[in-house]
């Protein structure tokens, strides 16, 4: 088997979907599904992802009877997904947000996405001490 794109804690974004409106999907790598048959990819490596909380962006599932559903979690092929990372020298996104104030739009609101949901999960872990 190659080598893994992702692994469990990153968030990702989806770079190839079967389904146009997941295409540059932010999500958080949760855990491993193991390898499955995914159409039109064959057998594949398979994580369970989240989309990040409080975004409007659902993942989208087309079902065999043809019914489509919008989900916070679900499988996502690793082959379809690449980690995001900082730039070498910095030590989280907001550095390079804080740094580079001309970024496309797009990747401005992945990166704030990403950063907010960095945050939220640093209030969460604060709480449960």
């Amino acid at each position: 088997m190659a080598q893994l794109h992702c692994k469990i804690g990153d968030l990702a974004i989806t770079v190839k979907a079967e389904i146009p409106a997941n295409l540059g999907r932010i999500v958080h790598i949760i855990k491993p599904v193991g390898i499955e048959s995914w159409s039109p990819y064959g057998d594949v490596y398979v994580w369970w992802v989240e989309s990040l909380p409080g975004s409007s962006n659902l993942l989208q599932y087309t079902y065999a009877d043809g019914t489509v559903a919008e989900q916070r979690q679900g499988p996502v092929p690793d082959l379809l997904l690449r980690p995001i990372v900082p730039p070498k020298n910095f030590t989280a996104v907001s550095d390079w947000i804080e740094q580079n104030c001309a970024m496309p739009p797009d990747i401005a609101m992945g990166a704030m996405m990403a950063c907010d949901y960095e945050a939220s999960r640093a209030g969460s872990k604060k709480k449960s001490n």
